[in-house]
């Protein structure tokens, strides 16, 4: 096998990979990804470096990556800003390895256009929406066979199914979410929902320069008792999904994937997920079978779906356990894992992508 580091920008969280709770049980068990990559790195191999008030650390964590070349054999970076901040450095660099970008987004102005410019520095691409691969493909001309299309994760151990009062629904998460529409659509039902999330976050057109925040409590001009915001910590989250019959996931139009971080918690807690049916979020939910689709905007319809699967619990339960199957099967963290190294190792091999999911 080749020796791939990997460089993940995480910002606040720079440093606590190293926090680890085997059982699963405390905190998601992260730390299984970067042990799949030697050497790890982020944030934190700056604190010895130069730093900066003005120079992101993206773009530090990039140039300190390039300047380690001698110590892998290829560099594996995920996020968006983070893999063109790299591709920017090998351009300028007279020494590189190959570089595999894990990236999710390639339709923005200012994504599109760098990556355009800087693709031939770019070994492989590893996605997980197949909305966007295509686009990657189609619209930036980069090579079908150099593009792995794996399925995203969960920690199945953190989330998973625990008894408890199912007297509730919510919904989570804060980019691109329609809580207008989720406040229009439950109000005067009668049934409690808490939304945890404090603001919603809405990326302009250039995504990585102007998103905007909105709070949450701005948002929607009717509320009832029954509806309640806020925050949680992750277990406090995991016990909102406990006692869920089940989770919505409204969203505003997006050509993106958002939301599947949460439809796949909620799945792996035994939940169906009520989503938006958005240009992006296409990969994850079955209809009729882990969940159901809604359009955009469209509060009646929602309402509906709601009324529906409370009103049959036997259905909603039956729906939360195909979600879990399917989590099982398709959407582990150690699959996660397994495949995203392997199409890393596959590139540098040769081995070319299929056109359907890499497995």
């Amino acid at each position: 096998m080749h020796r791939v580091g990997l460089a993940v920008a995480r910002g606040a969280n720079a440093g606590r990979s190293a926090v680890r709770d085997p059982s699963g049980q405390t905190i998601p068990r992260t730390y299984l990804f970067d042990e799949a990559f030697d050497p790890v790195w982020d944030e934190a191999i700056l604190k010895s470096a130069e730093a900066s008030r003005w120079v992101p650390g993206w773009w530090r964590l990039a140039r300190e990556v390039q300047r380690r070349h001698a110590e892998y054999d290829a560099v594996v970076t995920w996020g968006e800003r983070l893999s063109l901040a790299m591709l920017l450095q090998q351009q300028l660099a007279s020494v590189s390895k190959p570089h595999i970008a894990m990236m999710y987004q390639f339709e923005k102005p200012n994504i599109r256009v760098p990556l355009s410019l800087l693709k031939q520095n770019l070994h492989s691409v590893v996605t997980w929406s197949s909305v966007q691969r295509r686009a990657l493909i189609e619209k930036i001309g980069y090579p079908a066979e150099r593009v792995y299309l794996i399925r995203h994760y969960v920690d199945q151990v953190f989330y998973s199914p625990r008894p408890a009062e199912q007297d509730m629904i919510c919904a989570v998460g804060a980019e691109m979410r329609d809580f207008a529409t989720l406040k229009e659509a439950v109000l005067a039902t009668g049934i409690r929902c808490h939304i945890a999330a404090d603001h919603v976050r809405i990326p302009g057109r250039f995504r990585l320069l102007n998103d905007r925040r909105v709070p949450i409590s701005e948002i929607g001009a009717r509320c009832d008792s029954n509806i309640t915001e806020g925050r949680l910590s992750l277990t406090e989250l995991r016990n909102l999904y406990a006692r869920s019959r089940f989770v919505v996931v409204p969203l505003l139009p997006s050509d993106t994937d958002n939301g599947v971080t949460v439809i796949l918690e909620a799945m792996a807690m035994g939940k169906p997920v009520i989503c938006s049916r958005t240009r992006g979020q296409v990969d994850v939910i079955q209809e009729g079978v882990t969940g159901l689709y809604v359009p955009i905007g469209d509060a009646a319809a929602l309402r509906a779906a709601i009324l529906s699967l409370w009103n049959e619990p036997l259905r909603a339960q039956q729906m939360g356990q195909n979600a879990r199957a399917y989590v099982e099967k398709h959407h582990t963290l150690e699959k996660f894992t397994s495949t995203a190294r392997s199409a890393a190792e596959a590139s540098l091999d040769g081995r070319p992508a299929p056109e359907t999911w890499w497995e």
